[in-house]
């Protein structure tokens, strides 16, 4: 008897575990590391070199289930560094922004405790702060827009609660003259419902 009751108090809890994992919708946060790109053109001019630096991002996401389907509006502060070098002059430029991602998501593998999940979307993203320094001159007006578009897609891995994404995030429009900023995009997240 004692045996048939643990095993329905198992069942119980097990059955309670998977109705919350399979909620249609999830609120989570969520922080990682960006890597960002500076991309620009500068009229066709010879001797610019581009360099990757490292920044972060925390946010919050709202995941609305529909099946396979998903979309996953989110609210993330947005840290940014990337290096430019134009004829030996080095410019470090930063920027920091309110990042508002509306992904639209599909479910590769959808099992009661793991997903694999593939997303895109467009990025509006809202300046905060923003500089530009010179190796040279110092402080120089870097002129930033106050906000830009950008379009991400990626890929991401849910395990019981936790979330790992990756993702591109390309920039469509110029965050100042003829210079537009590429990222790569590590998060990890915890959903809270």
């Amino acid at each position: 008897m004692k045996k048939i009751f643990l095993a329905a108090v198992i069942c119980m809890f097990s059955s309670a575990l998977f109705a919350q994992l399979s909620s249609p919708i999830n609120f989570g946060l969520h922080a990682g590391l960006v890597s960002t790109k500076a991309d620009t053109d500068m009229g066709g001019l010879a001797g610019i070199k581009e360099k990757a630096d490292n920044g972060m991002m925390l946010g919050a996401f709202l995941r609305i289930n529909l099946n396979k389907w998903y979309v996953q509006p989110e609210l993330n502060y947005v840290s940014r560094k990337s290096q430019l070098d134009i004829l030996g002059e080095s410019y470090d430029i930063k920027t920091k922004s309110l990042d508002i991602p509306m992904l639209l998501g599909y479910k590769i593998v959808k099992l009661p405790a793991f997903k694999l999940r593939a997303f895109a979307g467009p990025v509006a993203s809202f300046k905060i702060d923003d500089s530009l320094k010179s190796s040279v001159e110092g402080k120089l007006d870097g002129d930033f827009k106050g906000a830009v578009w950008n379009a991400k897609f990626g890929a991401g891995v849910d395990v019981w609660k936790l979330t790992l994404d990756v993702d591109y995030e390309v920039g469509l429009s110029d965050v100042a003259n003829d210079l537009k900023q590429n990222m790569v995009n590590v998060t990890l997240g915890f959903k809270i419902f």
